[in-house]
């Protein structure tokens, strides 16, 4: 008897602990299957009993676009035109504004531009008064393509029903979704916001200088990862003197396909660095428009609105300023890496049964493709994973592979076309493999919004407070480490979700591309646009569309003009004169719009 009591005891507290572990289990957080949460951004048509009012999903049958009303389309006139006057503004005061070569600027020989250069602060003021104008124009084109952003209204009850006051009114049942607009309005309007900026000075960064120098090395027949622009082409030369101090003396960091390009333009131009600014800008627009292109393939695949996307994706302020204004190579690398994914999409398309190989020219093109991306900057390689993970799946389910053969077979495909390209490209240009080794120049840089970065910052700041020394670089390097770790982690997540088929191959490499970014040791406002393009044709949850406009607004204002620091008086100057004059311009437009009867969509 005694000997039953006991087991029943055991049994008894065996059974505790279970349920202790089990209620412990349900307390943590679960990670989940890979990619289960992150598919969510993107509602598919199981999705469709939902409220139109969560996402937006094309209609199989019904037309893309809906018939617009005249004064419908008298308002998205009057918004391009909003947009266009603030791409003029912006480009007139960045001919002073802008980052001006150290050395014989040649921007002083334009129509007042010798003027302009001469009012720092009002040219300055101008370009943010431009900005204002282009960012609420695209603010203000959001309901055209189907997106709504509702703000809280406030009124005023005076009633007996309740106390007088301010209240929060609720809004209305959620209206019909509407697409008023074609890929092809969104296209002119793009048009109308980028031609301004084709002649205007560099905006936002010096970048561009780095990349003129690099390109005359690559043209001297010079290695351009053995030193910097000034240790290689001597501290007297002119292009070399502008280069931004953190580049001046630090290898190339960027790959031969991004140095051969600026090798062509600096035999083109002679090394002029007027024609050399126009001639990388277009080579910037070129790279746009083939992303916007791919944008709006991949949309129309995920059953998003291409006009939708190409708004999110394209005309978003932050490419507009970065991409076109500060003539960024990521305008190289997105083209580069979207056609190509919509090229190995096309590719598995018509990948059958065995003996069928008509995929495989389609899958080259798009490895050779995405590898020449990577080889702008080293980020566009993740694209070659996740069309690796489309193919291995599409091998698995069409053809019967085991799931150890399909990604191998992917693999071997993905990894021979690489190095074919890196062969090729290498041979095309002359220049080495020093970009493979050469990639961290930039680790220098304390961003404030990279998170590893904030992390590292605040903990050794902390540690200065409590009077442990300044361990700062040490914990940087911890922190920035563990980011990147988990970035990767993460990556490899949704590589497998991607091959499981739980995630598509455009979600999944716009999702990785995110974490990635936000974890990056080194984060500029624009680095957000690696992920905003791919996600831009997924991604069709209202919400985040509206992340995405309420993180692009206020980092359309955080970098000055010249993209360098400038006395805090000064800054405070220049950004109280663009508020006052921006509040009399907006004013003024929008009492114009009232009074011919355009403040309302409908």
């Amino acid at each position: 008897m005694p000997a039953k009591v006991g087991r029943v005891k055991e049994n008894n507290a065996d059974h505790a602990r279970a349920t202790d572990k089990s209620a412990l289990r349900d307390a943590l957080p679960r990670l989940g299957a890979p990619g289960s949460r992150s598919a969510l951004l993107h509602a598919d048509g199981a999705a469709e009993t939902e409220s139109d009012a969560r996402f937006d999903l094309l209609p199989v049958d019904a037309p893309v676009t809906e018939r617009s009303t005249v004064n419908q389309l008298r308002r998205f006139f009057a918004l391009r035109w909003m947009g266009t006057a603030g791409s003029l503004l912006i480009a007139f005061g960045g001919l002073g504004a802008g980052a001006l070569p150290v050395v014989g600027n040649p921007y002083d020989n334009v129509p007042s531009g010798a003027l302009m250069s001469r009012l720092l602060q009002s040219s300055s003021a101008l370009v943010f008064v431009g900005i204002g104008l282009l960012v609420m124009a695209w603010v203000g084109m959001s309901p055209f393509v189907g997106h709504r952003i509702h703000l809280p209204r406030y009124r005023w009850r005076a009633s007996e029903k309740g106390p007088r006051g301010w209240y929060l009114a609720r809004p209305a049942t959620p209206r019909r979704v509407q697409r008023l607009v074609t890929e092809g309005q969104m296209w002119r309007t793009w048009a109308g916001w980028v031609i301004p900026l084709i002649f205007t000075a560099p905006l936002f960064t010096q970048d561009i200088y780095s990349y003129l120098a690099n390109g005359s090395i690559v043209d001297q027949g010079l290695d351009p990862y053995a030193g910097g622009p000034v240790e290689i082409l001597g501290a007297d030369n002119r292009l070399a003197r502008s280069v931004p101090f953190i580049w001046a003396n630090s290898p190339s960091p960027y790959g031969p396909v991004s140095l051969g390009l600026a090798a062509v333009i600096s035999v083109l131009t002679h090394d002029s660095i007027m024609a050399g600014v126009i001639a990388h800008r277009l080579l910037s627009l070129a790279g746009i428009v083939a992303a916007g292109w791919a944008t709006g393939r991949l949309a129309r695949r995920c059953r998003v609105s291409p006009a939708a996307a190409l708004w999110l994706g394209v005309l978003n302020p932050l490419a507009i300023l970065h991409l076109v204004g500060g003539i960024h190579n990521e305008s190289i690398l997105l083209g580069l890496v979207l056609v190509g994914v919509e090229l190995a999409l096309r590719g598995i398309d018509k990948l059958a049964g065995p003996g069928d190989w008509r995929w495989l020219g389609w899958l080259i093109a798009s490895g050779v493709l995405i590898s020449c991306a990577g080889m702008v900057k080293v980020t566009g390689f993740i694209g070659l994973g996740f069309t690796g993970m489309a193919l291995a799946r599409c091998f698995a389910l069409r053809r019967g592979y085991s799931t150890a053969r399909a990604l191998t077979t992917a693999v071997a495909v993905q990894v021979l076309t690489l190095a074919a390209s890196i062969l090729a490209v290498s041979a095309i240009t002359g220049i080495g493999l020093g970009w493979i080794t050469g990639q961290g120049g930039a680790a220098t840089i304390r961003s404030w919004i990279s998170i590893s970065t904030d992390i590292g910052v605040i903990t050794g700041f902390l540690g200065m407070l409590l009077g442990l020394g300044d361990h700062t670089d040490a914990i940087l390097s911890v922190t920035r480490a563990a980011g990147v770790l988990l970035a990767g982690a993460f990556m490899i997540r949704m590589l497998w979700a991607t091959y499981r088929g739980a995630i598509h191959p455009v979600g999944g490499l716009g999702v990785a591309t995110a974490v990635l970014v936000a974890l990056f040791p080194v984060v500029h406002p624009w680095y957000i646009l690696w992920a905003v393009f791919p996600l831009a044709a997924w991604a069709n949850r209202y919400f985040f569309r509206t992340i995405v406009v309420a993180y692009s607004v206020p980092m359309s204002f955080f970098v000055l003009p010249r993209g360098l620091g400038l006395p805090p008086g000064t800054v405070l100057v220049i950004y109280l004169a663009a508020l006052g004059t921006f509040a009399v311009v907006a004013g003024t437009w929008a009492l114009l719009l009232r009074r011919a009867g355009l403040h309302d969509l409908d």
